[in-house]
This record gives C-alpha cells, sequence and structure tokens, in this order.
C-alpha cells in the first residue's frame, strides 16, 4: 500500500478496504455527506439554501447560477465540481468518489445518474 491517504487513494480508483488505515474516517465522511443530502431532500427549501447546503456537500462554494431541484442523492461531494449556469433536475445521483466535474451551462434531466 503507497503512503497516500485513503481519500487519495479512493479517488485515484485504488481499491478501499475496511481494513485499511483511515477507513473509518472516509465511511463517515460519506455518512456525513449523505446526511447533509437528506436535509437537502427534506422539506422544501428556497434556491438559496438548496445551494448552500450543496456547498458543504461539495465543500465548496457553489455558484449563484447554478440549480439543483432536490432530491439529490450523492456519496461524497468533495471531489465533485459543478460549473457555472449548470441545471441538475429532480432525482440525480452522483456517486462521485473518483471525481465528476460538469463544466459550464449543463443540463441534466431528470433521474440522470453518474458513477466514477
Amino acid at each position: 500500500m503507497n503512503a497516500h491517504t485513503i481519500f487519495e487513494r479512493d479517488l485515484n480508483g485504488e481499491m478501499v478496504s475496511p481494513s485499511d488505515p483511515g477507513y473509518d474516517e472516509l465511511i463517515n465522511a460519506i455518512w456525513d455527506t449523505m446526511k447533509m443530502a437528506t436535509e437537502l431532500n427534506t422539506g422544501y427549501h428556497t434556491p438559496d439554501e438548496v445551494r448552500r447546503i450543496l456547498s458543504v456537500i461539495l465543500g465548496c462554494e457553489v455558484d449563484e447560477s447554478i440549480t439543483l431541484l432536490p432530491p439529490f442523492y450523492v456519496d461524497y461531494g468533495k471531489h465533485i465540481k459543478i460549473g457555472k449556469g449548470c441545471f441538475i433536475q429532480q432525482c440525480c445521483t452522483f456517486f462521485g468518489r473518483g471525481g465528476i466535474t460538469l463544466g459550464e451551462n449543463v443540463f441534466l434531466g431528470p433521474k440522470v445518474n453518474i458513477i466514477y
């Protein structure tokens, strides 16, 4: 096993195992992200509130030009980048532990799954 963190190994597509050092930190980060997604998906939120919660999930500021219509399902959002002007319809799923990048002005229809 190399000296990279489990997060770096996971992002690079390397196999990670519950017996690996740092696995608890990784799985807890996934649970934390899923908790925030549940908050996003529960009840009505204004567009600004949706972007605020999405910013927490992604770990970076989300541009005000981005529209996300919940529900939105995600396992670990820190490796997901969403460009300006993107529109993400309801019921999309992003499993982005290997990294997902949406360029500017991308429109995703309902129930799109991006798994990487």
